[in-house]
């Protein structure tokens, strides 16, 4: 639906000089991992949709009529659509400017989908109709800010209260009262016309380690009305608790397989979540702005935080995460088994102690007594199987330190699974003087998550139970 622009070929060979080039891209991918600009995002989604032969929609929401789809700096605000299932699920990315990677992720995942490489892509082609939203805070996104500038749509100037101007955060922006920035009713108007099923939003977020460790966390999954809490078991019959965190053990479970990608639950500081101004919040709650939603359409929604922006040195792999974790998320509803999660599994995503809830309406509500800390897994066969996964994902400088290491490791994961507590307790403190010595020997970040899970284990190993805490963590 992209009116064809006569510069076209000119762009297509900027993409494959520019996006070929790229640090860490995905060899056999025009999508690219360096933080992308508005125009590149624009270039990006006419490239996918020449090559995708029919496949892809890509549309801005003035040209589907809806007058105030576009952003307080008038850029279009671009949606792609893919897919020819019943279902429809919406997957944005970048509400928040400052937040990269979901506007990578998100097309590269049309990117695998038009090119249907596995059996996945083509069922979720099937069962599904996806609209990406690529880069949903394209203003902010130029500045590299979190929220957007409101502007005087007369005048083209900033609206200034007291001579400073006025920034909104998008995401805050679905509730009563607000609205303030155009972009929000023009996406609000979308989705109302879309009625989804579902939703997903990637964001990032700082970098953190596991409650108690020194492992790093590379993911966390989030549900914007946490369940239990003081608003989601209300909504739907309790209906929507169950979805959102079916979804979110869908997505913990396909995450299993990469070792170097660690997921918990989203935290801020002490406490979850309650923020019903959220746009996935205002999906979930049926909001009805100015009486356009007046059948009460509602959807289920969660949200991906990646944490930092490089890991261990690099931006490819947290776009990827994004990918893998998007992706099983869309295949679970496309082929039914996110419904056939038990929801309460949940509860082994693993979670600091939490002591109440950051809400945007009644400030911090406490929980009493406070929600117990859900550990992270360690074990002998865990360490192992990271170790190998490094090495095939070639952080090893050194071929002799992988295979020290996964020699003791295999030797203590033999001992653990012939429950001989004894002989790993005995042997784990060689392993962690082994790994020291073969510090120099691998990245910097295959070192730190090889270090924090083997302090951690040895931690948990001399608690008074002498290890029996301790798990396989898959």
């Amino acid at each position: 639906m992209l009116r064809t622009r006569v510069c076209f070929i000119v762009i297509t060979l900027f993409l494959m000089f520019s996006f070929s080039g790229m640090a860490g891209a995905a060899s056999d991918s025009i999508v690219g991992s360096e933080i992308m600009k508005y125009d590149e995002m624009v270039q990006v989604l006419e490239q996918l949709e020449e090559q995708s032969g029919g496949k892809l929609d890509v549309f801005t929401l003035k040209e589907i009529g809806i007058e105030e789809g576009r952003s307080e700096t008038g850029k279009d605000l671009y949606i792609a659509k893919i897919g020819n299932g019943n279902k429809k699920v919406w997957v944005q990315g970048r509400i928040h400017g400052n937040e990269p990677y979901g506007t990578n992720a998100t097309l590269r995942l049309i990117e695998n989908l038009i090119n249907e490489k596995d059996a996945s892509d083509k069922k979720i082609m099937d069962e599904l109709t996806v609209y990406f939203i690529p880069m949903y805070n394209v203003d902010g996104a130029e500045r590299n800010q979190r929220g957007t500038i409101l502007y005087d749509h007369e005048t083209g100037e900033p609206k200034l209260v007291d001579g400073r101007t006025v920034t909104v955060d998008l995401n805050r922006d679905w509730v009563e009262g607000g609205f303030q920035a155009i972009e929000s009713i023009g996406y609000y108007k979308f989705w109302i016309q879309v009625q989804p099923e579902f939703m997903m939003d990637i964001h990032h977020q700082g970098s953190k380690n596991f409650y108690g460790t020194s492992i790093p966390v590379s993911l966390s999954l989030g549900i914007s009305l946490n369940p239990g809490g003081p608003t989601l078991p209300h909504i739907q019959g309790g209906r929507y608790e169950d979805l959102t965190r079916q979804a979110m053990v869908t997505v913990f479970d396909a995450m299993k397989p990469y070792k170097e990608f660690t997921v918990d639950q989203y935290i801020t500081g002490a406490n979850v979540i309650d923020i019903r101004g959220g746009v996935s919040s205002g999906m979930m709650l049926g909001i009805n702005y100015e009486g356009l939603n007046p059948n009460g359409h509602s959807n289920p929604a969660v949200f991906l935080e990646t944490s930092g922006q490089f890991l261990d040195g690099e931006r490819e792999p947290l776009v990827q995460q994004n990918v893998i974790a998007t992706h099983a998320f869309l295949y679970g509803l496309a082929s039914g088994d996110l419904y056939q999660v038990d929801p309460e599994r949940w509860n082994e995503v693993p979670i600091r102690p939490i002591s109440g809830f950051n809400t945007d309406y009644q400030g911090i509500i406490p929980i009493s007594p406070p929600r117990p800390e859900i550990p992270v897994k360690v074990s002998a066969l865990h360490i192992k199987e990271t170790i190998e996964r490094y090495e095939e994902l070639g952080k090893f400088t050194n071929s002799g330190a992988a295979q020290a290491l996964k020699m003791h490791a295999t030797a203590l994961s033999h001992y653990e699974a012939k429950g001989q507590m004894d002989k790993v307790v005995k042997h784990m403190a060689a392993f962690h003087q082994l790994l020291d010595h073969h510090k120099d020997g691998m990245t910097t970040g295959a070192y730190q998550m090889l270090k924090g899970n083997s302090d951690y284990f040895i931690n948990q190993l001399h608690q008074p139970d002498n290890g029996s805490s301790v798990a396989n963590a898959g």
